[in-house]
């Protein structure tokens, strides 16, 4: 397992988001906000995010081979609950196969120049996105009840947001595989979710009758346009 320790982040890396407000106030005391990148063996990525008013550091980011290994890890370095976890993978699902939300994205990415195979149909993923995706996501919600959960895409933000490319180029040294990378920008999501960003939604409400197997409510936090 590789690890990033104690990377403060300049004001610029996290600009257009603001301090972090819980209850409608300015989190002063230490909030984290942690991003997963499932995965298979030695694939899975983890990232830890720190914020203390307008003060954000990457605590740690690492690589595991399972949910239960990354989540005891990021576990292991978040020292309170955390405020928001995202996770980069599909959260919840459709009977008519393509997510309304993936086509929402999808759009987003090829608009910037991107290909639409960024944005896979779920019935074309990875037996390790999908499983491993579900289960660190009941760890998680099992574990930290408080926190508010969302899919993340971090890959399509590199194509539509100009911050979440700044905040990926600041990590690019750091992270060692892009795993990690991912985990790292999923954190970032996490992060907006928590501040309810002015230009992101939740583009899980495209959708009309989803299915999650998650148990508790989730979100899908992206940007409306280029942010």
């Amino acid at each position: 397992m590789s690890v990033l320790s104690g990377l403060r982040l300049p004001a610029s890396a996290t600009q257009g988001i603001g301090s972090i407000q819980i209850h409608g106030r300015d989190c002063e005391t230490m909030a984290y906000f942690i991003g997963f990148d499932p995965g298979g063996e030695k694939a899975f990525g983890w990232a830890v995010l720190q914020a203390q008013g307008s003060v954000t550091e990457l605590v740690k980011t690492g690589t595991s081979s399972n949910a239960q290994a990354a989540f005891d890890a990021a576990k292991a370095y978040a020292t309170l609950e955390p405020t928001a976890v995202a996770i980069d993978a599909p959260l919840f699902w459709v009977a008519t196969g393509d997510r309304k939300a993936d086509a929402f994205v999808r759009k987003m990415v090829c608009s910037k120049g991107g290909n639409s195979g960024t944005v896979s149909h779920v019935n074309s993923l990875r037996g390790a996105c999908l499983v491993q995706g579900i289960l660190i996501a009941n760890l998680a919600i099992a574990s930290w009840q408080n926190a508010i959960v969302t899919e993340a895409h971090p890959k399509a933000l590199l194509w539509v947001s100009t911050a979440a490319r700044k905040f990926a180029e600041l990590m690019s040294k750091q992270t060692s595989n892009e795993h990690e990378r991912d985990a790292a920008i999923a954190a970032y999501t996490a992060y907006a979710f928590a501040k309810k960003q002015a230009g992101w939604h939740d583009i899980s409400s495209l959708e009309s009758n989803p299915f999650s197997p998650i148990g508790a409510p989730v979100a899908y936090w992206f940007p409306k346009f280029e942010s």
